[in-house]
């Protein structure tokens, strides 16, 4: 399935900006409504109330910066969970290296040689967790581990982190996603304000030719 392409933006303002000109336009537009429906039969009603409901919606969806910080939040939180994993997995190597010294093939079978590659993959590092949790849960290893000092709690959580950062790996990504339809969304809704504000100025331009002053209350300069 063809991953949803990106709505391209109609105008350079910024959102606000057009939305301000837009509801300036309407006043315009209804002070001069019946010079222009006299010319343009498309702006007949309900024109005018598409676009000033166009514009009441466009208003009222939440700006970029707001789905922009809840993915932001969502990556911290992600990244917290993969920090306490290799603290984690760091400290339960440290324990094998004290409680099997100079045994290659102990931290091998943990997974240490594996460390360095997936440390920053958050699909990557909870495999290496669990793993290691299984193996740190046998019966030839566990008792000495915590004979020098390893906790319990710190056994059971590398499975637990493991299922953490895959949790909040779906999270962000759900957040990312989310980020795009909202955006998509806003960019429609704006595009449709600018194509109703660019028409009546198109309009306007004809309409008014030998009226500057009047002409430039529909001006839109992108």
């Amino acid at each position: 399935m063809a991953r949803p392409e990106k709505v391209l933006r109609l105008f350079k303002k910024p959102d606000g900006e057009v939305l301000q000109q837009s509801n300036v336009l309407i006043d315009s537009f209804l002070a001069n409504k019946s010079l222009f429906t006299e010319r343009f039969f498309d702006l007949n009603d309900p024109f005018v109330q598409e676009w000033t409901a166009a514009t009441t919606f466009a208003k009222e969806l939440p700006p970029d910066y707001v789905t922009v910080n809840e993915q932001a939040n969502e990556t911290r939180i992600l990244k917290t969970l993969m920090q306490q994993g290799r603290n984690l997995f760091q400290t339960v190597i440290l324990y094998a290296r004290l409680a099997f010294p100079d045994d290659g093939a102990v931290l091998q079978l943990f997974g240490q040689p594996q460390y360095r590659g997936v440390r920053s993959n958050h699909l990557k590092l909870p495999l290496l967790l669990r793993s290691a949790f299984t193996q740190v849960s046998k019966p030839e290893y566990k008792p000495a581990l915590l004979a020098r000092g390893l906790k319990e709690a710190e056994i059971a959580l590398l499975d637990s982190l493991a299922g953490a950062i895959i949790a909040q790996g779906d999270v962000q990504q759900n957040a990312k996603k989310a980020r795009l339809r909202a955006t998509n969304q806003r960019i429609t809704a704006m595009n449709v304000v600018w194509e109703k504000m660019s028409l009546v100025c198109r309009c306007a331009k004809l309409l008014f030719h030998d009226d500057a002053s009047r002409y430039n209350l529909f001006r839109i300069i992108d």
